[in-house]
């Protein structure tokens, strides 16, 4: 039986592509050696039946806070890998984003940026927060979240950028949404 390793240069970015089978998977490697790209190939076999129906949902369990500002009826704060869409409660503009982080961490960040907006000068709820709301507290946020279980970065991106697309946000900064559009266009 002849053996054969997916091509791979000292130093190269790691480019995960999934297993189809082994002739796809020698033609890609042939491809890439000649094209002399500085990647390490790594192909990744198709999730099991297993993997799927078991996956961890640990941080869907909810809210151990008395007072959460995001649990109103639905459990969020721990949510990982998420897009979700915020609203700001005095003017109705909207934000959209995405993390692989427990999704409370993230919008804490958002509502420091909004309380404290010359601590983050370059924070598009900084921005947010001089430009409509001067003379006024730090509004509220309403959270929704759009998608979840979303694991892997790209995937995030690709729906955040949809999203985007979809709603056309008032918040999100300009390099954000040209960023954003740019995956799917």
């Amino acid at each position: 039986m002849n053996t054969w390793r997916p091509f791979s240069t000292p130093d190269g970015i790691a480019l995960v592509l999934p297993y189809l089978n082994e002739y796809t998977s020698k033609q890609v490697n042939i491809v890439v050696k000649r094209c002399g790209l500085p990647v390490r190939l790594i192909f990744r076999p198709p999730a099991t039946l297993r993997e799927i129906l078991t996956s961890s949902r640990m941080y869907e369990n909810g809210c151990d806070a008395e007072e959460c500002h995001y649990c109103s009826d639905h459990k969020i704060c721990h949510l990982r890998g998420t897009v979700y869409m915020i609203t700001c409660s005095k003017c109705g503009q909207r934000y959209i984003g995405e993390t692989g982080r427990p999704l409370k961490e993230r919008l804490n960040e958002h509502r420091r940026s909004l309380a404290c907006p010359q601590s983050y000068p370059t924070n598009c709820f900084s921005k947010h927060r001089t430009t409509m709301h001067t003379r006024e507290p730090p509004p509220l946020i309403h959270v929704a979240v759009l998608h979840r279980h979303l694991e892997h970065p790209l995937e995030r991106k690709i729906m955040e950028a949809r999203e985007i697309k979809r709603h056309h946000p008032e918040i999100n900064g300009r390099d954000e949404l040209t960023e954003a559009l740019k995956l799917i266009a």
